[in-house]
């Protein structure tokens, strides 16, 4: 989920907890990955064999409000010998074209299932406002059932949410240990990716955009790269026809999504005083804390943070896991066994503990983002300028240090306004080639979520590209 970002902020890292690493902040954020469970129990109980290809089916009192004029499609990729599982969701396009392009979506943490996007943020169905509706009363019980959603990234594209790494959300297996890093995940993301070919043979060769939000700002440019060299391998005669990334509020860089321009987003967005300097990010939290007059959420600073007795992570969180352990929606997702109850069982809040991941990490995601581009595959970055998670500042200036042939001609490039309807402004753009940056105005670190007519723009920058 996007609380995948963890670490923007910050200057320096340690690892401590499982799937974070931690700074100078203990935030919710923190909180959360840190009731998460570590890995799975091998005591759960999980299905005899898991479904490969099942048709997503939930009951009336789910569906009922939202129209579904698309396939629904749920089950298991297995990735190891062990075996291990990733769990993928599908929808398919609207529109019914043929040749329609595929997105597929991870969200971040690392270690939070990709659920959240598929349920609030950017596929067709939503459970609407499921964060925020208990947000005056965090121990409340809330109904749930499906909205649509117009801007739905499956309007002119096939769109396939996976719950990765190993053991993520959904995901199961009986590997002793998961991945270590983003690489390894990339990996076992080839491996996914073949076998849900087998299963949907006629995406072979298929238009392929790979999408994530937070620290899929890690996790997209290592499957880039990947990809990139898949492709190369004269072996594969089966190549990927990938031809497009998109980024939502990434953590990119360590080094350059640091204190410095945390503390340059705090100032433009007059969030600390003109005259302060904070030194670091526990001093930088505290100024903004005391400017403003309350801790704000950390995905979004417009809003107050909300605590509960669990499953309370800048938002509430309780409703909607408990919503994946549904029997009844688990039966309509092909969901196997107790895959997901250490995921969705408060208070993890849809995430699991991935200990030292990416500890330490060699890998350059910047030079991954600038083959991409030198490879001819069309580039997004999107943020919500309201977050703190994962400041756009920080998110601008990782776009300035891509290393590619472009990057004189992106550097140079004027940051123009960006409008749907005519004299609004939703936001502001910078582009040169295939590279477009994007931010947003009134909206935090789902910007699917908060302004989808935003997000939807962002990923027709990608469409119309390829």
């Amino acid at each position: 989920m996007p609380r995948n970002i963890l670490i923007s902020v910050f200057s320096s890292f340690v690892a401590v907890n499982a799937r974070l690493v931690k700074n100078e902040r203990l935030d919710e954020i923190n909180l959360r990955h840190s009731h998460a469970s570590s890995g799975r129990n091998l005591k759960e109980t999980f299905c005899s064999a898991p479904i490969t290809k099942g048709k997503v089916n939930f009951p009336d009192k789910y569906i009922g409000r939202a129209k579904v004029n698309y396939d629904m499609y749920s089950g298991y990729v297995n990735v190891s010998n062990a075996p291990d599982y990733l769990y993928y969701w599908f929808f398919s396009t609207q529109d019914k074209q043929s040749n329609a392009p595929l997105i597929v979506w991870t969200n971040g943490g690392p270690g939070c299932s990709a659920m959240e996007g598929a349920t609030t943020e950017n596929s067709p169905l939503w459970l609407f406002n499921v964060k925020e509706a208990c947000s005056n009363n965090p121990d409340c019980d809330y109904t749930l059932d499906f909205s649509q959603n117009v801007y739905g990234w499956n309007k002119h594209a096939n769109l396939l949410y996976v719950d990765q790494p190993r053991n993520v959300g959904n995901s199961f297996g009986y590997g002793t240990k998961g991945v270590a890093n983003s690489q390894e995940a990339a990996a076992d993301f080839i491996v996914f990716l073949n076998g849900w070919y087998d299963l949907f043979p006629e995406f072979v060769g298929r238009k392929l955009i790979i999408a994530g939000e937070s620290y899929g700002g890690h996790y997209v440019p290592a499957w880039s790269a990947a990809i990139l060299s898949y492709n190369q391998n004269s072996a594969n005669t089966r190549k990927i026809n990938y031809v497009g990334m998109i980024i939502g509020n990434g953590l990119i860089s360590n080094s350059i999504q640091n204190t410095n321009t945390y503390v340059q987003f705090q100032h433009q967005e007059n969030l600390i005083p003109s005259t302060s300097n904070p030194q670091n990010t526990a001093s930088a939290n505290s100024a903004m804390n005391s400017y403003l007059g309350y801790t704000p959420n950390y995905y979004d600073y417009r809003l107050q943070s909300i605590s509960c007795k669990q499953g309370c992570y800048g938002y509430n969180y309780s409703a909607w896991s408990n919503f994946f352990l549904r029997s009844d929606v688990k039966t309509a997702m092909n969901v196997c066994g107790d895959a997901g109850v250490d995921a969705f069982t408060n208070p993890a809040g849809g995430c699991i503990n991935m200990g030292s991941f990416d500890s330490p990490d060699n890998f350059n995601y910047p030079a991954a983002v600038g083959n991409a581009l030198d490879a001819g595959v069309a580039v997004t970055f999107y943020y919500g300028k309201c977050d703190t998670a994962c400041p756009y500042v920080g998110g601008m200036a990782v776009a300035k240090a891509v290393p590619w042939s472009g990057s004189a001609g992106f550097n140079s490039a004027p940051l123009v306004s960006v409008q749907i309807e005519q004299g609004v402004e939703i936001g502001q753009q910078q582009k040169y080639g295939k590279f477009t940056f994007l931010q947003f105005e009134s909206s935090g670190h789902m910007v699917p979520a908060d302004q989808p007519s935003a997000a939807y723009y962002a990923i027709n920058t990608v469409l119309t590209a390829i």
